[in-house]
Parts: C-alpha cells; structure tokens; sequence
C-alpha cells in the first residue's frame, strides 16, 4: 500500500480585490508561494516566504506559516496559527479558510487524535463543500469513514526502553523487513517510509488477534488503482527494545499484497506513523535498522517535509517523494515536462512496468541515467524508470527516491525532529 486520498484544493483565484482588503505587494507574493504549496514544494515556497514576508499582511503570513510548520513537522505552533486565523473574522477568504481546515486535520492524525481529525473533516464537508472538487469530496467522506470509526482509539504510544539495533532480513523481492513481535507471536513486517499507515493483510491481522474494525474503505495504490480495505488496531507490538502502543493497520485481502508470478507474499508493512513516532532512525548498508540513544545533527537547511503523510526530500533544487520500501527510483511526469527535449533526444520510448498493491501496470516512458549531488558526492542512477504521463492526479513533485540511490551511502538517517535526511 503506497498512498491514502490525498486531497488537492483547486482553489482557482486564490485572491480577489473584493474578496480581501489587501495590496498588489500581498496579492503578487502570496500568489507565488501558494503555487508552490499546492505543488507540495514547501522547500521553494518556505524559501520564498522568507525573501517576502514583508510584502505579506500579518494574516497571510499567519496562513503561510501554518502551511509550512505543518510541512516540516511543528505540529503544535501550526495548529497555534490556524486557530488564530479561524477565531479572527474574514482574517482570510473561505477558499483558503478551507486549506486551514485541511491541515487542521492533518495536524490531528499525526497527533493521534482521531475525533479531532474527524471534526475538522465534518466541518469541510458541512461548510465548505462548494469549494471542492467531487474527488476531493469522495475522498474527504472515505476519509471520514476511517477516523471516525478510529474516533475511540487511544493515541499511538511509545516506550523506548533504550537504542535498539536491529539486523534486518530481506525478503524474496529483496525488501528490508523487520521482526515485529505481537505477545507471543511474530511475523517480519516490511520497513516502508512511502506507506502512509501501517498495512497488514487480513490474515495477518487475525493471527495477532488485532482489533478488526469492520468498515469498508478505499484505499488507493502506487499503480492509480482503488481496493477496499478494513481497519484494525493492534494494541502492542514490540521493535527490538521498543514498545509501541495502539499502531493503527490497514487491513488488505491477503491477494491485494499476493505476486503469485513470484510467489511472493507481504504479510505486512510498518508504515509512516509508526516510523514518524521513534523520532529518529537509521538504516546501514549492512542490514541493520538502529534507533539511537543520542539523536544526530545536521548543520544545513532542513531537506525533508511531509506532504500529508508522505516524506519528501529536496535535492537538486527538485523534490520527490522518498520511500525506503521501493527497490528503484521513478521519475514522474513532472520531471519528464521539464527535461522533455532532451530526454526524446538521447532515449527511446519503452513500456515501464512497475507496481505494489493493487497488481502491477505498464505506462509510456523511459530507462534514463541520472546523477543526484548529495553533499559533496556526485550518484549515478543507472536505467532508472521515468513516466510520460501521471499515473495519478495527484502525483507530488519530480519523482520517488528508491534503494537504489539509498544504497549508494553506507548509512541513511531520517531524522524526524529536526526534519532532515543524511547520507553518510
């Protein structure tokens, strides 16, 4: 399982001089920095804001700034903003009154807390609705369904008892999993930073003896395609010295994680939330997943945010998704638009194969070479597979930074906190 419904707000005209008692200065340069916010390039947009400020009126920086403590994972001085805004009257125009609420709820999921992240959905639903699409509106009552039937659920907890290393085993696919252990029983559970909840397969989930939540949802895949699923709470699960309380799953048919072509079967995946929650992790070229005692530094700017539930890296003034469960790098349409002349030129059109969840699919596209510069280290990806077309609407930014780049470095740090990624 790769993404949950994103949901994208066409806004159309963000500002109009009936709407809002503000200046050209206001108008030009919140305009600029929206646009890059709906693009989820919070990197550019923050870096923009900076340079602007000034031009914006204290409510529109209000709004930028909840934006982006949102984007890079100060949570508590979001919501601080966005409660300003909503209390103080026409501090902005519905439309973006709308985008408030949006991250409101995505402050309370990764908070944990389920009821308020169903309010703020029921509050869109009941009072914004003519600003959305009917996509997002099918996508926002799918998503009702899920936090409402978690509205009772203890937040996620974690006990870290002390560091923890882990040696990982990779799976036939040669996926890094982990050894969960659920009371008495275990399974290994694939490490997955591009999965935005924890997956399991029913089965799976019966063995544990998780709490299933019968509710039927849709749930969309890597591959543009919907299957439905259930829910289950798994009251503790333990990750080396570390006790995790109350994970949230996604429960799958046990086909929809089945490549009988391979005889390969997930029976689980541990998922954004739960990785979010250690605050810090590392992975080492040698296989082994350690959470440590002191937390690591890092000296430039911050290089990761957080679209929803989806980490993202900036790198080459480009950002792409980053997901530690994907075997190879995928460039989307969007970095196929900016270099289209010159990738005709040099490559040959071809069929991409690719997939996860929900089967796998053929797309137009190309095998290319590409060289990331990651500090002061130039990496090559060899034949790495890029899109002609969106596979989905809501696609975020140039690509999907997969193992193959990963692999180049002897030790990948995500760092949660301080919001970065590191090679070393």
């Amino acid at each position: 399982m790769k993404h949950i419904n994103r949901h994208i707000f066409f806004l159309g005209i963000l500002l109009c001089a009936n709407s809002c008692n503000t200046d050209s200065d206001n108008h030009i340069a919140f305009n600029k920095i929206y646009i890059l916010i709906e693009q989820d390039n919070f990197f550019k947009a923050k870096e923009i804001y900076l340079e602007d400020k000034a031009k914006l009126i204290k409510p529109y920086q209000q709004f930028t700034e909840a934006v982006l403590d949102n984007a890079f994972n100060q949570l508590e001085k979001s919501d601080k903003k966005i409660n300003f805004l909503i209390n103080l009257k026409n501090s902005v125009p519905d439309s973006l009154q709308v985008k408030l609420y949006k991250i409101k709820y995505d402050n309370a999921v990764k908070q944990y807390d389920y009821k308020k992240a169903r309010n703020a959905i029921q509050t869109v639903l009941r009072d914004y609705k003519k600003y959305l699409e009917e996509e997002d509106i099918s996508d926002f009552e799918n998503s009702l369904k899920i936090w409402s039937a978690l509205e009772n659920v203890p937040p996620l907890k974690i006990d870290i008892k002390g560091g923890t290393t882990i040696k990982m085993k990779k799976d036939i696919a040669g996926l890094n999993t982990l050894k969960i252990s659920v009371k008495k029983d275990s399974a290994n559970f694939i490490f997955d930073t591009g999965a935005n909840l924890s997956t399991t397969t029913q089965s799976v989930a019966k063995q544990l003896k998780m709490n299933i939540i019968p509710v039927h949802i849709e749930v969309g895949t890597i591959t543009g395609s919907k299957v439905m699923a259930q829910l289950a709470v798994c009251d503790k699960l333990t990750l080396g010295n570390i006790d995790i309380y109350n994970v949230i799953f996604l429960v799958l048919p046990d086909e929809a994680l089945s490549f009988p072509q391979i005889k390969y079967q997930i029976y689980g995946i541990l998922g954004f939330p739960v990785i979010e929650a250690l605050k810090e992790i590392r992975l080492t070229q040698d296989g082994y997943f350690i959470v440590p005692r002191n937390k690591s530094t890092f000296l430039k700017s911050s290089n990761m945010a957080i679209s929803e539930l989806t980490p993202l890296i900036y790198i080459n003034n480009k950002h792409f998704t980053f997901d530690t469960g994907a075997d190879h790098t995928l460039f989307y349409h969007n970095f196929y638009l900016e270099n289209k002349d010159k990738i005709d030129k040099k490559y040959q059109s071809q069929q991409i194969s690719f997939g996860g969840a929900g089967g796998k699919k053929e797309f137009d596209g190309y095998k290319i070479d590409y060289t990331f510069k990651i500090g002061e280290k130039e990496v090559t990806i060899k034949n790495a597979n890029l899109l002609k077309e969106k596979v989905k609407e809501d696609e975020i930014g140039y690509g999907n930074i997969g193992q193959d780049l990963i692999q180049k470095f002897d030790t990948l740090i995500l760092n949660f906190d301080e919001m970065f990624i590191k090679f070393e």
